[in-house]
């Protein structure tokens, strides 16, 4: 469920796969900007529409639409994966898919203890730019991310004990970032299977950076050289 006229545009734009969608009478100017697609409208009463909302502060506007998918053994074959582990904030989650899709990224991965990646929260939070990347949610992430290695990939951990600085990264041609949870971090069976462990350079008064924040960081000085800027 997408909430919100920003959102929905933005997913639109995308190429979501609509499949329906509800307006307080106030945000009918909605149909203007849709009315060229094939989908279902449906005028609902504000109070109504504001209890099915997820959002502390309903915009008026909710649509249906269809997930999607991508096969792990797809994903092997791009260039930019980040595979999230135990992040259970839909809020950081959503944040890390919106720098992903700005960084030039392919891909997202999340194993079973990551919040959903289609959740009302995590979407807005991503602004609707989940629908421009390839998703697969809660799958084994120790066979994912052998299966990665296997098709070439350079797999990087964020951790703060990491002995690499970002600013040490080495660019190649497929990599995939690993990234988990401010409370718990990486477990050693995920470990074992990256190639470096990264960290980002902070002042002494500061123990960790959210983790949102931190993955964009990485993400960005992992962008393929000659992306456009």
């Amino acid at each position: 469920m997408i909430e919100g006229p920003r959102q929905l545009r933005t997913a639109i734009d995308l190429g979501a796969e609509l499949k329906e969608v509800f307006f307080r009478p106030d945000q009918n100017q909605i149909l203007d900007s849709l009315k060229s697609l094939e989908i279902d409208f449906y005028e609902v009463d504000p109070q109504v529409l504001d209890d099915i909302a997820d959002s502390a502060s309903p915009q008026g506007v909710l649509a249906v639409a269809r997930a999607r998918e991508t096969a792990i053994e797809s994903i092997a074959e791009m260039h930019r994966v980040v595979v999230i582990d135990s992040v259970q904030d839909p809020g950081n989650l959503g944040a890390i898919v919106r720098t992903a899709a700005a960084a030039g990224f392919d891909a997202v991965v999340t194993g079973p203890g990551t919040a959903d990646l289609w959740s009302t929260r995590a979407i807005r939070a991503s602004a609707g730019t989940l629908f421009a990347l390839h998703m697969a949610k809660r799958v084994d992430l120790e066979s994912s991310l052998d299966l990665l290695r296997v098709a070439g990939h350079s797999v990087l951990a964020t951790d703060v004990r990491g002995e690499t600085s970002v600013y040490q990264v080495e660019i190649e041609k497929r990599m995939t970032l690993v990234v988990g949870s401010e409370a718990h971090g990486l477990s050693e069976t995920i470990i074992d299977r990256t190639d470096a462990i990264i960290r980002v350079p902070m002042g002494p008064l500061v123990e960790s950076l959210n983790v949102a924040v931190a993955t964009g960081i990485v993400m960005y000085r992992m962008q393929e050289e000659g992306q456009d800027e």
